[in-house]
């Protein structure tokens, strides 16, 4: 019988958050797997029961409460706390929704351990594609407002979950080949798990020198080199990894650590575009946009020169919006994607034309930067996807709207010290001169300031 391998890291301190107690949780997952399979097919029946039943049940009355109907429970889950929980969750745990309970994962993992079993093709490999693939999706469920109607939420996140179960079926053999290389979440999940306090330790000698015969390799679903494992940004934490070799344990780091030691051969100038491009200007548009005076005025533009939605579009509307306020035709589409795109290309400019210059011209050092403002950027996505729980409590005949300037405030200013001090400890770990670190970080900090007032002062959501 082979015995239970128990890691020896050496241990400072105690308390109730000690690194032996870290250690051990991590353990305990790895070692109850049975039990987490039980949690994530019950998420799973749960998770296809919201999604689809509330498409088959009667329109809820747009006044009725969160609880007096199943559609407006559905989305209360889905998009007021199950989205802004994730979000928040990644940006200060880690991704261990993505390895212990997201249902496209379960079932991806599933399908695969049943499929073809092919070899994951090269275009599906990019690095940018779920990025990409991200893009699309939200841009997609801002211009048919899959927030406030069941089919529409059906079409979004199941299609998604139907993609990830495909993918299992043909890739895989046994692994989350969506998860690693599609999956349009792990685009912003793997940004935000770089700000992590918790990560999975690799002590490389320990790995190296652990007795013989070596036990059998780790069974990762994201198909990581554990043994080489540096970085949040692809890990699941699902666990399956803690104490292998007596080298792999769960452990506290400081709040943004992994950015903050960033070399420079880790700078990618594609990430750091989608930092920009992305996390911040497409996010921030698709979630404010709706709400500014200049959507009202966009769309006002583009019914006049649109005119009448034909009758085939209208009766498509009548079963996808069932809410109101719907953007259901063409004048609402051209309007909802010409500003969140112009926001997008708009804030994420600025924003980098600024880093560039607190760089002092420095492309790589830009970069880096721009890592730096992923804290911000986190919190203030969790922002948005709170004023959408907010607008729900609203909808309810709650008045929810009250707190918003200070949720906003609070969020923003721990976002702002967040990243300034990020930005500080990496401009220091690079060793620049100390008169280019006193130019950087004050330039670094306006450039987080303003985005920070763009968050705080953004237009109500729709």
């Amino acid at each position: 019988m082979e015995q239970e391998q128990v890691i020896v890291f050496p241990r400072r301190g105690g308390g109730r958050f000690s690194p032996m107690r870290i250690q051990a949780v991590g353990d305990a997952l790895q070692r109850r797997q049975d039990l987490i399979r039980k949690l994530q097919w019950s998420i799973v029946a749960v998770y296809l029961f919201l999604l689809v039943a509330p498409v088959f049940l009667p329109e809820a009355d747009s006044r009725a409460g969160v609880f007096d109907s199943l559609a407006r429970f559905a989305e209360a889950l889905f998009w007021g706390a199950w989205w802004p929980g994730v979000i928040l969750s990644m940006l200060i745990f880690g991704q261990f929704w993505c390895g212990l309970m997201c249902p496209d994962g379960t079932l991806t993992e599933f399908a695969s351990r049943h499929g073809r079993g092919l070899k994951v093709p090269a275009w599906m490999r990019k690095p940018a594609l779920p990025l990409v693939f991200f893009c699309f999706v939200t841009l997609y469920e801002h211009l048919i407002d899959a927030f406030r109607s069941a089919p529409a939420t059906l079409l979004v996140i199941g299609g998604t979950s139907c993609l990830s179960l495909i993918t299992g079926l043909i890739y895989g053999r046994g692994k989350r080949v969506w998860c690693r290389f599609v999956c349009p979440g792990a685009s912003i999940f793997s940004l935000l798990a770089r700000c992590a306090v918790l990560h999975f330790k690799v002590d490389r000698a320990r790995w190296d020198a652990a007795p013989r015969p070596a036990p059998s390799a780790v069974d990762c679903p994201p198909l990581l080199d554990v043994r080489r494992l540096r970085s949040n940004e692809k890990c699941n934490m699902c666990s399956r990894c803690s104490g292998h070799r007596q080298a792999v344990a769960l452990s506290w780091r400081a709040p943004g650590e992994e950015i903050a030691t960033l070399e420079p051969d880790e700078v990618r100038n594609w990430e750091a575009a989608g930092i920009l491009y992305v996390l911040i200007g497409l996010l921030y548009g698709a979630v404010h946009w709706p709400g500014s005076p200049w959507h009202q005025q966009a769309l006002a533009a583009l019914q006049q020169w649109s005119g009448e939605a034909p009758v085939w579009q209208a009766e498509v509307s009548r079963w996808l919006f069932r809410h109101e306020g719907m953007r259901s035709d063409l004048a609402g589409a051209l309007a909802a994607l010409l500003g969140i795109a112009g926001t997008a290309l708009a804030l994420g400019t600025l924003a980098g034309a600024g880093l560039l210059m607190a760089a002092s011209g420095r492309q790589k050092l830009a970069g880096a930067l721009a890592y730096a403002l992923i804290p911000l950027a986190g919190i203030g996505l969790a922002l948005g996807a709170m004023e959408h729980s907010l607008s729900i409590l609203a909808r309810g005949g709650m008045n929810a709207w009250a707190v918003l300037p200070w949720l906003r405030l609070a969020g923003v200013l721990a976002g702002l010290a967040w990243s300034v001090a990020t930005a500080r400890r990496l401009l220091r770990h690079w060793r620049d001169p100390a008169g280019c670190r006193k130019f950087a970080l004050p330039a670094f900090a306006a450039v987080a300031g303003l985005l920070a007032a763009a968050y705080q002062f953004a237009p109500v959501p729709a």
